[in-house]
């Protein structure tokens, strides 16, 4: 059982002044070990990937790091933004410019990213419940619907 599925972990992120605080520590704590390690160690030992994106509107490069759950070669994440009623500005940059960057359990290069729909989406949000419980929670707490990509290494045009 990984940390975030335990019932403790689950009830504070239903705590709205332990999500916030976890907000100002954490992504930055991630940013740097995940540098450091090349994408192995991050704060809570759970599937963190360090996204570089391109700014939506800036044209800026960005990076965020942010939990997944591998899937193969594959790195799927969740526009959860901690529960929050907006989307996470990774979404936009994606959506944006779907050619990324990524530093994930020793593989540091290109992915592209395609946003899915429909019955793929349906389906891997079950599977993303059962990896990481608290999607369910953040879910239960936005009138928006969570996005969820694939991101698949290479570029459109490099074969797998």
């Amino acid at each position: 059982m990984g940390l975030l599925q335990t019932r403790l972990v689950s009830s504070a992120l239903q705590m709205p002044w332990v999500v916030k605080l976890l907000k100002l520590i954490v992504p930055p704590l991630d940013k740097f070990l995940l540098r450091l390690s090349r994408g192995w160690v991050n704060t809570a030992m759970q599937s963190v990937v360090l996204l570089e994106v391109t700014g939506a509107k800036s044209g800026k490069r960005r990076t965020v790091a942010t939990l997944c759950m591998p899937d193969g070669k594959d790195i799927i994440l969740v526009g959860s933004n901690w529960g929050q009623e907006k989307h996470p500005a990774w979404v936009f940059n994606l959506r944006a410019h779907p050619e990324a960057k990524v530093t994930y359990r020793g593989y540091r290069g290109p992915v592209h990213a395609l946003e899915l729909q429909g019955d793929e989406r349906e389906t891997m949000w079950r599977r993303l419940l059962a990896f990481n419980p608290p999607y369910g929670n953040y879910q239960a707490s936005t009138s928006r619907q969570l996005p969820v990509f694939r991101l698949r290494r290479g570029s459109p045009t490099m074969t797998s």
